[in-house]
C-alpha cells in the first residue's frame, strides 16, 4: 500500500460513488415504472429476493447529500491548509471573498445542466410531446431552483426536481456551516445539525405539515455529517488497515439498509423512532465508506475508482436530471409497449430500453453543457480574455446563465 495523500483534493473513486447514487435512483424509478413487482434472481435451486434493494433505490439521494458535504469540506479544508491556516474564514473580508468564489463555482456546477433539462422539457411541452408548459410563477421558481417554496410546484416538470432545492440550499448554508466547523469543531456542528433536524421532524409530528418533507431541515443531517467526515478525511486520513476496514464496513452498512429498515412504511417513514434512526444509519455507512476511500490506498477502492465507474460518475448529474423524462416519454408513453405493469418481464424491458437512452442523453448533456461551464468555474471575470475559445471565454458564464433564464421566460410566453 502507498501512503495516503491528504493534500490530494480530488480522488477518482469519489466520482465513481456518484455513479452508484445516480444508477440506484434510476433502477428504483425503472422498478416503479414496471409495476413495482417483486424481483427474484434464481441461484441454483434457490431464489434470492432482490426486491428490498430495488425498493430502496431512493438511497442514492442520501448518498448524494452525504457525499456533497464530504467533498466540499474536504476540498475547502485542504485549500485552507495550503493557504496557511484558518484565517480566511475567521476574518470578514476573506470570508466574503470565500463565499463569493464558492457560490460562483456552485452556480456554474449545478445550473447549466439543470437549465439544459428545463429547455428540453419546455420544447417537448410546446410540441405537445411531454407534459405541459409551466405557469409563469412555476417556471420563475424553477429557474431559481426554489420551487420547493410553493407546495404545488415541488415535483412538477420533472419528478426528480423536488430534490434539487435541497442541494442548492446546502450550498447557500455551506460557508456558515464551514465557519462553525472551523471555529467550534465537528462535534458541535453535528449536534447543531442534528438538533435542527430533530426539531423539524418533531414539528411535523405535532402539526402534520406534510410540506416540510420538501424543506431543508429534514435533510440537513446527511449534509452536516458528510461535512464532519470531510474534515476528518482532510486532517487525519485513515492509515493502515483502518482504511479498508472502514470502507468495507461502510459499504456493508449501506447495502444492508434495505434489510434492516424494509418494514418501514413508504409514507411518513421519517416520523417514528426507526425513521429517526435510519438517516443516521445511512449517513454512518456512507461516511465510513468515504473515509476508507480517502485514507491509505487499498484494493477495495477499485470498486469505484475504475474507468467505467468514474465515467458514469462524471455524467451522473445529467443521469439524475434526465432519466425520468427519458423513461416516461420514450419507454412508457412512446414505445407503445402497453402497460408495463402487466408485462411478464417489465423490469428487464424498461432497464434494457431506458438505460442506453439515458446514458446517451446524459453524455450529450455533460459534453455540450456541463463540461464547458465546469471548465470556466474557477475563472474570474477579469481573466475571461485568456480562458480559451468560445462564448464563455468572452462573456462571464454567470451572465450567460442569466440570459438563458430570461430567454426561457420569454419563450414560455410565446409558446403558451
Amino acid at each position: 500500500m502507498t501512503p495516503a495523500r491528504p493534500t490530494l483534493a480530488h480522488l477518482d473513486a469519489l466520482t465513481g460513488v456518484r455513479a452508484l447514487a445516480a444508477l440506484w435512483v434510476f433502477v428504483y424509478h425503472a422498478w416503479l415504472a414496471s409495476g413495482a413487482k417483486p424481483v427474484a434472481i434464481p441461484l441454483g435451486t434457490w431464489q434470492v429476493d432482490m426486491t428490498p434493494w430495488f425498493a430502496f433505490g431512493w438511497l442514492g439521494l442520501d448518498i448524494f447529500f452525504v457525499l456533497s458535504g464530504f467533498l466540499l469540506t474536504r476540498q475547502e479544508w485542504i485549500r485552507l491548509e495550503r493557504k496557511g491556516g484558518e484565517g480566511e474564514v475567521r476574518h470578514l473580508r476573506p470570508f466574503f471573498a470565500f463565499c463569493g468564489t464558492f457560490l460562483r463555482k456552485r452556480i456554474l456546477r449545478v445550473y447549466p445542466a439543470y437549465y439544459g433539462c428545463l429547455t428540453v422539457l419546455i420544447a417537448l411541452a410546446a410540441a405537445h410531446l411531454y407534459l405541459r408548459l409551466p405557469d409563469r410563477l412555476e417556471l420563475l421558481l424553477h429557474l431559481g431552483m426554489i420551487h420547493n417554496t410553493v407546495d404545488a410546484y415541488v415535483s412538477t416538470m420533472n419528478g426528480v426536481f423536488w430534490t434539487l432545492p435541497f442541494e442548492w440550499q446546502f450550498y447557500l448554508l455551506f460557508p456558515l456551516l464551514f465557519v462553525l466547523l472551523v471555529r467550534a469543531g465537528p462535534w458541535t456542528l453535528a449536534v447543531v445539525g442534528l438538533a435542527i433536524v430533530f426539531a423539524a421532524k418533531a414539528y411535523v409530528m405535532i402539526t402534520g405539515d406534510g410540506a416540510m418533507h420538501a424543506q431543508l431541515p429534514i435533510r440537513l443531517d446527511a449534509f452536516v455529517l458528510g461535512m464532519c467526515a470531510g474534515r476528518m478525511a482532510a486532517r487525519t486520513p485513515l492509515r493502515g488497515s483502518a482504511a479498508p476496514l472502514a470502507f468495507y464496513a461502510g459499504l456493508l452498512v449501506l447495502l444492508c439498509t434495505p434489510l434492516v429498515f424494509f418494514d418501514l412504511p413508504t409514507g411518513n417513514h421519517y416520523y417514528s423512532f426507526k425513521g429517526f434512526v435510519r438517516p443516521l444509519w445511512i449517513a454512518s455507512g456512507v461516511t465510513l465508506m468515504l473515509l476508507g476511500m480517502t485514507g491509505e490506498r487499498h484494493p477495495g477502492v477499485a470498486i469505484f475508482g475504475n474507468r467505467l465507474a468514474v465515467g458514469l460518475g462524471l455524467i451522473s448529474y445529467s443521469i439524475y436530471l434526465f432519466h425520468v423524462p427519458v423513461m416516461e416519454m420514450f419507454i412508457l408513453h412512446r414505445a407503445q409497449l402497453g402497460p408495463l405493469a402487466t408485462l411478464p418481464f417489465g423490469l428487464p424491458l424498461v432497464l434494457g430500453c431506458a438505460l442506453p437512452l439515458v446514458l446517451a442523453v446524459s453524455y450529450v448533456s455533460w459534453k455540450l453543457v456541463e463540461q464547458p461551464f465546469q471548465r470556466h468555474r474557477a475563472v474570474r471575470p477579469q481573466q475571461l480574455a485568456g480562458a480559451g475559445g468560445g462564448l464563455l471565454a468572452r462573456v462571464d458564464p454567470l451572465l450567460v446563465l442569466l440570459a438563458w433564464a430570461m430567454l426561457l421566460m420569454v419563450a414560455r410566453e410565446f409558446l403558451r
